[in-house]
């Protein structure tokens, strides 16, 4: 209980804030605008300062937050200016007039603080209104006698203080006495071998090659640009932000593998360095797999689980994205529950909350290692074994270890706001929109930069999971005792089942998410393609079973391979016949695949007992090879694919991925200073300098790279204010861009100048203590940036104009 109330305790612990105060002009300096955009678009507190002297000057504009005339600054800036000889305050869209400035004497003051803006005269209040902040990305003068200070908005810039610090280290302590208690309470037999070591060494080596290989040829995933822009900003603001978009939010509480990788990725950010970690994840992720089927009372030849694992771990494998590490944080608490209850020893639990722990601070779906630790929790209440409140207190204290990382800087203040502003300016969805994520993978009218993800060895996993599980849920229902599939066979069924429904109430509908469940998508079809002959042939099943078996798979596998050979960016550079379906389409034909698979059942006939005729035999065999069939053919196709594109980009003197990885270098050089690359074709461009974005302040890039044209819809988002929040959207007032010589196919280079010189003010940051709860001005506001609630904005599929 100690435990868990440390770990509850933690979120609201006074955290040390950085306090950001930017000056203008310079000490000693004349006042001269320069550009100074604020990220977030709103400061804080902003006050300004001008003398009466400066403000009398007709026609003049004695303070802007935007170049004058610029629409959006009209909208959302600040203006004083001079109009025919009345000093008129400009704010959110609207003109108050201040009047005659009475003499040169005298001093006009505004003051915003995100609840009231305040302008007044020599002390005395002229106008006041609600309001926040004004947005400012310049200080933007035509006189000299004035100045402002403003307070950045660096909210997500905290650490923690001695006591919180304190808390953790006991949190931390206390996770690891639980664990110690739990395996001197419960004692239980060594798991079962199912055969010796050195079998599973020779193809673990084996699966040890072919993820190294795997990691050179393996395309980009559709964000690694995007999460290479949050590590390569972590040093430089001190939290892991969005980045890209969002406000630059904190990703609390997702903050783990931020802080694994900093230290590593300062070794070096080639795009190989930046996959070892989730090569070594997928190796890993291999052995606990393997770890698993020993437990298990069934044989699942290691060919088979090789096959499974590939096919449900190569699409979303290798990158950045999280899902590689979830997909491990699950398979290690799946094997923990297993081998509690296997060994009849619920300590094993206690291991699997810790897992459960560690994955909620990965991303999102980090939950779904819950599901084998819950289930476990379960069946050891419901056998009644010994000490069952100690077993789930234990578990819930080891998976708080969740709380000291995911608040390691942060408290609960900051997690609402960053929460809120992912939520009303990213891409959140509600949980009834789950259809979109399959509507992704399957609907032939999807946009065209998406058409990657229905690609066939990205539809294979779920499709034939889904088939499968389908299968193995009804002979479950008809054979409740005794069946193959009773006991701790049937649990992997469980745990993907249950993993789909779970997907359910992620925040976002992406396809990748997919990926996390590899581990249970991976045991499903190996450990279900090596039990359904024996369950086929012992429990009785007909026509109905096996004719319905057959065509689900049919039915799946056809519609897997009906997808078309697409891929993201530059995969498909050199790729043979693009956008097509595979082998022109012949493997998506039912009837091809149907006479296939029946010729390859015919030997399989006569090798296991069976009492069924030779017809209903034939036809739940001819599922299985189909199945089988798919499983072992997609890596093998997927890899050559990719290997002949290398090839042929080889060939044409082209860009290629896979000889950037295996040769270790940076991929394209750019120029030298602060360059905005499109997250889309980031990853291509790791050792290029991205624009810290750290202080409440975006640092002025010296040059730009798009993306090419395919994907410059998404690169422009990141530079627009709305509906996303563009991290970079306040270049826009301030910047122009020309165009640079170079390979279009890598993206178009532009030269970035500024209307106003850059950098003429002063930062000063001191330290503060603020309550866990502190929270600053929300972004959940629609007059932050002008955005609704998403929750009454268009859901997916309605058209939007």
């Amino acid at each position: 209980m100690a435990t868990i109330v440390c770990a509850l305790a933690i979120p609201f612990a006074p955290v040390s804030a950085e306090q950001v105060e930017v000056s203008w002009p310079q000490q000693g300096a004349r006042a001269e605008s320069t550009v100074a955009m604020f990220m977030p678009y709103r400061p804080l507190s902003l006050d300004v300062t001008a003398s009466c002297a400066a403000a009398g000057e007709r026609g003049r504009t004695v303070f802007s937050t935007f170049p004058p005339g610029d629409q959006h600054g009209q909208r959302w800036g600040l203006s004083l200016a001079n109009l025919d000889g009345t000093l008129v305050l400009t704010v959110d869209g609207q003109q108050i007039p201040l009047g005659i400035p009475p003499s040169t004497a005298c001093t006009y003051t505004v003051h915003a603080d995100g609840q009231q803006l305040v302008a007044a005269l020599d002390g005395r209040e002229l106008a006041r209104r609600n309001a926040l902040v004004p947005q400012v990305v310049a200080f933007v003068t035509e006189t000299s006698e004035v100045s402002a200070k403003a307070k950045a908005d660096a909210r997500f810039q905290t650490s923690p203080t001695p006591l919180k610090l304190g808390l953790m280290i006991a949190c931390a302590l206390g996770v690891a006495g639980c664990a110690v208690l739990t395996f001197t309470i419960w004692r239980g037999g060594p798991p079962r071998s199912k055969r010796p070591w050195r079998v599973d060494t020779a193809w673990s080596a084996l699966a040890a090659v072919v993820i190294a290989g795997w990691g050179v040829l393996a395309p980009q995933t559709v964000d690694d640009g995007w999460f290479l822009g949050m590590h390569r900003n972590f040093e430089a603001a001190g939290y892991a932000g969005d980045y890209y978009m969002a406000l630059n939010a904190a990703e609390t509480p997702a903050v783990l593998l931020h802080h694994l990788f900093a230290p590593l990725f300062e070794l070096s950010w080639s795009p190989l360095m930046t996959r070892v970690p989730s090569l070594l994840a997928g190796f890993a992720l291999w052995l606990l797999l393997l770890g698993i089927v020993r437990l298990l009372p069934l044989h699942v030849p290691r060919w088979l689980l090789g096959a499974a694992f590939l096919v449900a771990w190569m699409p979303g494998g290798v990158g950045l994205r999280p899902e590689p590490f979830i997909a491990l944080c699950t398979a290690a608490a799946a094997y923990a529950a297993l081998r509690a209850r296997v060994t009849d020893r619920p300590a094993w639990l206690v291991l699997g909350g810790l897992a459960t722990g560690v994955c909620l601070t990965i991303t999102s779906t980090g939950f779904l290692a819950a599901i084998p630790v819950a289930l476990g929790l379960l069946h050891a209440c419901r056998h009644r074994v010994p000490h069952r409140v100690t077993l789930v207190l234990a578990t819930l204290a080891a998976a708080s270890l969740a709380a000291p990382i995911a608040f390691v800087d942060s408290g609960i203040g900051g997690f609402l706001d960053s929460a809120g502003s992912r939520y009303w300016h990213g891409a959140s969805s509600t949980w009834y929109d789950e259809f979109a994520r399959y509507q992704t993978l399957l609907w032939p009218g999807i946009s065209p930069e998406f058409l990657f993800e229905q690609h066939p060895f990205r539809r294979l996993p779920v499709l034939l999971g889904i088939a499968i599980l389908g299968i193995v849920v009804v002979l479950r229902l008809r054979t409740r005792h005794g069946g193959v599939f009773t006991g701790p066979a049937g649990v992997p069924f469980a745990w993907l089942g249950l993993g789909y429904v779970a997907l359910i109430f992620t925040p976002s509908k992406v396809v990748s998410h997919f990926s996390a469940l590899a581990a249970f998508t991976a045991l499903a079809i190996a450990i279900g393609l090596a039990a359904l002959p024996r369950a086929f042939a012992t429990e009785h099943t007909g026509w109905a079973v096996r004719g319905g078996a057959l065509f689900a798979v049919l039915l799946l596998t056809s519609l897997t391979w009906y997808g078309t050979n697409s891929w993201f960016a530059y995969a498909a550079l050199g790729m043979p016949r693009p956008d097509e379906p595979l082998l022109d389409g012949w493997l998506a034909q039912p009837v091809v695949l149907l006479l296939a698979a029946a010729a390859l059942a015919l030997p399989f006939l006569r090798r296991r007992p069976d009492p069924a005729p030779a017809v209903v035999r034939l036809t739940g065999w001819s599922a299985l090879t189909l199945a089988t069939a798919t499983v072992l053919l997609m890596p093998v196709l997927t890899a050559g694919l990719l290997a002949k594109a290398a090839l042929n980009q080889h060939q044409r003197g082209q860009f290629s991925g896979p000889a950037t990885i295996a040769a270790g270098t940076c991929g394209p050089t750019a120029a030298t200073g602060p360059v905005l690359v499109d997250w889309p074709i980031a990853f291509w461009y790791p050792c290029t300098r991205l624009p810290a974005l750290a202080d409440g302040l975006l640092e002025p890039p010296v040059s730009a790279i798009a993306a090419p044209p395919a994907y410059r819809y998404a690169g422009d988002l990141t530079r627009r204010h709305a509906p996303h929040g563009g991290a970079f959207a306040p270049m826009g007032p301030v910047a122009t861009y020309t165009e640079l010589p170079g390979d279009p196919a890598l993206g178009t280079r532009y030269e970035v100048a500024y209307r106003y010189p850059t950098g003429r003010y002063t930062v000063t940051t001191t330290t503060t203590t603020h309550t866990g709860w502190h929270r600053e001005t929300p972004y959940t506001d629609p007059d932050y940036l002008g955005r609704a609630d998403p929750a009454t904005e268009l859901h997916p599929g309605q058209k939007q104009e």
